[in-house]
């Protein structure tokens, strides 16, 4: 992504801007280059998959929500750059990822890096072949509060 079109997408006010993309490797590269301009960064399933080693299964989910709680508070200074996400929609943990990014956003200001597509209203997790593939129908007053910005990254964007 240019870096004029990626200062233009983060100045402008929102509380959680999604950037999507179907390519995991596209996102990577964005996740270097915000990386490079100061953004704090959290690889949510590497983080939490380090703090769920010892939980029992039974307590995963709790512990999955309070541990996300918990980490953004830990994040001073924001936006947090927020990148592989993937660990979150296990569905053992039994949790709504959307809901709980949301809900950091009304605390700390979010940049998410999301594996997927977002079309006509539709944000889609993954691709549909895939085995935690999930979708949402995002509304006006979804967008409104907390200010959710997503956008879907064009091949020429992120190449």
């Amino acid at each position: 992504m240019a870096i004029d079109t990626l200062a233009k997408l983060l100045s402008q006010p929102y509380d959680c801007l999604i950037l999507v993309h179907p390519y995991i490797q596209i996102l990577e590269n964005l996740s270097t280059e915000i990386q490079g301009l100061g953004l704090l960064h959290l690889n949510i399933s590497k983080e939490l998959s380090t703090f769920l080693m010892t939980i029992s299964a039974s307590e995963r989910s709790r512990v999955s929500q309070k541990w996300w709680i918990d980490t953004r508070i830990t994040f001073q200074n924001g936006p947090v750059l927020c990148t592989c996400p993937d660990l979150l929609f296990d569905p053992s943990l039994k949790i709504d990822p959307l809901s709980l990014i949301r809900q950091a956003a009304r605390i700390k200001q979010l940049l998410v890096l999301w594996p997927g597509e977002y079309s006509a209203n539709t944000l889609s997790y993954a691709v549909p072949e895939h085995h935690h593939f999930r979708t949402w129908q995002v509304t006006d007053s979804f967008l409104r509060q907390p200010v959710v910005l997503i956008r879907q990254i064009s091949t020429s964007q992120g190449a």
